[in-house]
């Protein structure tokens, strides 16, 4: 079957945009685009009725923003064509963590879909980016927020949800990265931090930076 007509880089970076807000408590709103797209309330609204022409989003002003179906579609394929480039990035050219996501973001609008698979296969299919996000972005998320983990129990860090280049970096000079084993000691309310323990050193983190990492679901005590 024939590609999609290929979507322009900034039509692209939009449905991702959408998408990602779509996921969170907030939802999707003018504000939040021009936020996270770091553009004015006018651009949004003018991109947003070239998307809803395009058949890609559904949107009244003053009312929710959503992807169609074929909108949808766009967007998860966007996703996971970024999350192989950080792969590709990390695993075989050896970039630094860090500075994956910034990179992916430019390779993720060249990739067509036989690259995509000769990518996939060469990494040897691997099913998550190395964040932690799965790269089926539909996948059912079986992760707790580490502010939210049991103390004490041995846990996984299964994914880091901010991936700005100084939290990442941050965190990776710590060792707190996918895969690596952890356990919270201690929540401290009144100085909104946390600590953790990590390969025999502990670090006290911020609450909020906590609530972003996310770590697999411990198995219940027998």
């Amino acid at each position: 079957m024939a590609e999609a007509k290929p979507l322009s880089d900034n039509v692209e970076e939009y449905l991702e945009a959408i998408h990602r807000l779509s996921q969170s408590p907030r939802g999707v709103s003018t504000t939040g685009l021009a936020t996270q797209l770091a553009v004015t309330p006018a651009s949004v609204t003018g991109m947003l009725r070239r998307l809803a022409g395009l058949g890609l989003i559904t949107y009244r002003r003053y009312h929710d923003i959503s992807l169609t179906r074929e909108g949808e579609r766009r967007a998860l394929s966007l996703i996971r064509r970024h999350r192989l480039a950080e792969r590709l990035l990390t695993d075989l050219l050896r970039v630094p963590l860090a500075e994956a996501h910034d990179q992916a973001c430019r390779l993720e609008h060249v990739v067509s879909s036989d690259l995509e698979g000769r990518i996939a296969d060469a990494l040897g299919d691997p099913q998550a980016c190395p964040h932690g996000h799965p790269l089926d972005p539909s996948a059912r998320d079986r992760t707790i927020s580490l502010l939210d983990a049991p103390l004490g129990r041995p846990l996984t860090l299964a994914r880091l949800d901010d991936e700005s280049p100084d939290v990442v970096r941050y965190l990776a000079e710590r060792g707190l990265l996918p895969g690596k084993p952890i356990a919270l000691k201690q929540r401290m309310p009144a100085a909104a931090t946390v600590v953790i323990e990590a390969a025999g050193q502990t670090h006290t983190i911020g609450a909020s930076l906590a609530a972003t990492i996310r770590v697999h679901r411990p198995r219940r005590a027998t």
